[in-house]
């Protein structure tokens, strides 16, 4: 639930700068047509011009508060499938569900502090009713849980295949990564090795 809460804040937060957004782009319009009344043959193109390219602009705003709108109404949102090697090693991940706009930002906060290293990313599935897309896959799941007791601990030890296999059979559109970067994790243990060796040259007796 807080977890919920907080995403609906970040939503009326990002709506309200969409919203400050809206008003820059109506101001700036309404100011160029008001500029055509008294402009000059040769100006007249370059402010039509203009004003195309910012209803452009304020079309794209208003889709992106379209969005939020709905996603604060409905059950719309993302479930995402993402891995941690470092944290949780291989073959663990957590499926999870995001109403952010951007379900990225969801998970770059996920791995911001909680965890030694950033999450890979593997799957973002967009669904009308995300709530139950989620469940759905829990359920399907649900003897692979890592935990058995809380099952607000979203994480399940499933192998690549099978969550591939899974994503393709509910959402056959949705793309799925099957790479396990874990960059930072993998530099971290190549700085290990690092040291490693630099302590045993230095060990040598002379």
């Amino acid at each position: 639930m807080r977890e919920e809460a907080a995403e609906r804040k970040a939503l009326e937060n990002e709506k309200k700068k969409i919203e400050q957004e809206e008003s820059k782009f109506n101001a700036e319009i309404d100011k160029i047509k008001e500029q055509l009344k008294s402009a000059a043959q040769d100006e007249m193109d370059a402010l039509n011009k203009r004003i195309l390219e910012l209803q452009s602009q304020l079309s794209d705003v208003i889709l992106k508060k379209e969005d939020i709108i709905n996603l604060q109404n409905g059950k719309a949102g993302t479930v995402y499938i993402i891995s941690n090697l470092g944290s949780f090693g291989d073959n663990v991940f957590k499926i999870g569900m995001t109403r952010r706009l951007e379900p990225q930002d969801r998970i770059n906060e996920l791995g911001s502090a909680s965890v030694p290293f950033k999450f890979d990313v593997h799957s973002f599935i967009f669904s009308e009713d995300a709530v139950s897309l989620e469940k759905k896959m829990h359920e399907m799941l649900n003897e692979k849980r890592l935990n058995k007791v809380n099952l607000r601990k979203e994480f399940f030890k499933v192998s690549l295949d099978e969550l591939e296999k899974l994503v393709e059979e509910i959402e056959p559109t949705a793309e799925f990564n099957r790479t396990m970067l874990a960059n930072e994790h993998r530099a971290s243990l190549e700085t290990d090795n690092s040291y490693t060796e630099d302590f045993v040259v230095d060990s040598e007796p002379a």
